[in-house]
């Protein structure tokens, strides 16, 4: 956790928050890239939580906040998914160590994923959470969140490494 006066808080929230609303909001604007660029507004939600956490949420907040002024849709995505991602990982990562973070985001993204497919009603992964049972459905969301979130893990630790490493040259 880094000391922050208040000033210094508001801005690089300010900033995260910024980025974060353009990634999310990327397939609004540009449909086909637009996908692409979608995740990766977890990466400054999870940069602002690893932070202070109290400023993850805030981003997170503020980012859903503006979203749901430009596509509803996106702001829901991003309020079960990937800010909630965002959100764990940088709470997480340097705080409880790599497992912790991979298996408490993996949780928290099946959760995610599977309360926005059921009871939201926004299909993820098309018509495959329509095949077969709900604890499969679960199960398949689980495995892929293990993979995905593994994966964020080690490259928001090595980002913040690299980025600790270019601070003490």
């Amino acid at each position: 956790m880094i000391e922050m006066n208040k000033a210094r808080f508001v801005s690089v929230g300010g900033i995260l928050t910024a980025i974060a609303v353009i990634f999310q909001a990327a397939p609004v604007f540009l449909p086909v890239i637009g996908l692409g660029l979608s995740p990766f507004s977890t990466l400054p939600i999870a940069i602002a939580a690893f932070l202070k956490t109290s400023l993850g949420f805030a981003v997170y907040g503020s980012t859903a906040l503006l979203l749901t002024f430009i596509y509803i849709q996106e702001a829901i995505i991003l309020i079960f998914t990937t800010g909630l991602l965002g959100i764990t990982i940088g709470t997480f990562l340097f705080r409880k160590g790599i497992v912790i973070s991979v298996l408490f985001s993996s949780i928290v993204l099946s959760l995610g994923m599977f309360l926005l497919t059921h009871f939201v009603g926004i299909t993820l992964l098309g018509d495959f959470t329509n095949f077969g049972s709900i604890l499969f459905t679960f199960f398949s969301f689980f495995l892929f969140s293990l993979i995905y979130t593994s994966i964020w893990n080690l490259f928001v630790r090595k980002l913040i490494q690299l980025s600790t490493q270019t601070d003490l040259k």
